[in-house]
């Protein structure tokens, strides 16, 4: 075995700790694993968990502690679900397999399992946020950087509320007030549309300084390698100054259209996008993203009317994860950390806001082939 691949299997062995052994752990230690699922609901019948874990940014890693720690070992397909939606179907044999879901399944145990806000913690994490331009002389790094303590509330399957509070560290990158204020607040909306299609919908206030409302959608088969995806957004700018808020008119049209190829070796995907970015820019971007175990890296080179660039992004895990919890409340850090450089600055070139999540990037964390790989490497 090479030397890259054994230190994979060696990385991956020790955060799963090891999870796809399933005998070895004491009842007591099973049940604090279990503390970290919420909303778990067993199938008999057609031997299938249902289950929500927001701890791990690595999807994986949650279906291999739901098997450890599961007491029917009849159990053989695994559905993990977001906001309360189910995802798709994954079954463990010789490899990982993954099946769509019909509208009708959803719908079925929808009608067994009725959505209870009580299934879910009181859940409270801390998220850096990160902002910087570099290559001035004067000052070759100017930052701006931030922590978020955020919660979630679940109000009914698929609809949540994100709130928080933001707490200056430093700001060199413009004058705004460095004062405790609240973090990005906003309502997200979260379906699944027969097996293969998917909708996030998002209003209020965003990361970047940007309100409004934003709509994506996505067809993507979690076994294939092909996807494409529409987003429109309406937006006006905000921000706080000392005692009070100011924003402009929703004056601000986001219009994108992408498609995306999925190489299965090495994980590796292509995108290319398209349409009107902030600022009335219009232009074409192309994309090359690397999903690692739990580590995701990408190149990207863009074109539009105010100019040309290329850059490159990441999302990792933030460590230590779980830092309390209890059968009702949790306190962790956020399931990633993700930022993007770019070569240009201050043209406005392709410039976009954030809402909580990109749809593309959540799915592609469910895609049979990033979860067979790393089965396959600890079988």
């Amino acid at each position: 075995m090479k030397r890259s691949k054994l230190l994979t299997v060696v990385v991956l062995g020790l955060l799963l700790r090891p999870a796809l052994a399933q005998p070895g752990l004491s009842e007591t230690a099973r049940q604090r694993v279990r503390q970290n699922f919420e909303n778990v609901a067993l199938d008999t019948l057609n031997h299938t968990v249902y289950y929500e874990q927001r701890l791990y940014r690595n999807p994986f890693i949650g279906l291999a502690e739901m098997r450890q720690v599961l007491d029917d070992r009849r159990i053989k397909a695994f559905v993990p679900m977001i906001q309360g939606v189910p995802v798709g179907r994954y079954m463990l044999n010789s490899s990982l397999d993954m099946e769509p879901l019909s509208e009708d399944e959803r719908k079925s145990y929808y009608q067994q399992s009725p959505f209870r806000w009580q299934n879910y913690k009181f859940d409270f994490w801390i998220q850096p946020v990160f902002a910087a331009i570099f290559g001035n002389r004067e000052r070759p790094v100017q930052s701006n950087t931030s922590v978020l303590l955020q919660t979630q509330l679940y109000l009914f399957r698929g609809l949540v509320f994100n709130g928080g509070i933001l707490f200056p560290i430093t700001n060199h990158l413009d004058g705004r007030p460095q004062i405790i204020r609240p973090a990005p607040l906003f309502l997200n909306y979260f379906r699944a549309i027969g097996q293969s299609q998917f909708l996030s919908a998002t209003a209020g206030t965003f990361y970047n300084d940007r309100y409004g409302i934003n709509l994506q959608y996505r067809h993507m088969d979690l076994s294939s390698p092909w996807s494409f995806g529409l987003e429109a957004g309406l937006t006006g700018f905000y921000y706080y100054p000392r005692g009070g808020i100011y924003y402009t008119n929703l004056n601000e049209l986001l219009l994108q259209a992408d498609v995306a190829y999925r190489l299965p070796v090495p994980d590796l995907t292509l995108k290319l996008s398209g349409g009107q970015y902030l600022h009335n820019d219009r232009g074409v971007r192309f994309d090359f993203i690397r999903q690692f175990t739990n580590v995701e890296v990408g190149l990207y080179a863009m074109k539009t009317r105010n100019g040309a660039t290329a850059g490159f992004n990441f999302a990792i895990p933030i460590p230590p994860g779980k830092i309390l919890q209890g059968e009702r409340a949790r306190l962790r850090t956020g399931e990633e950390f993700r930022w993007e450089y770019t070569y240009s600055r201050g043209f406005s070139i392709g410039e976009r806001y954030r809402v909580g999540y990109q749809l593309d990037q959540r799915l592609r964390q469910y895609h049979q082939n990033y979860l067979n790989r790393q089965y396959l490497q600890l079988r």
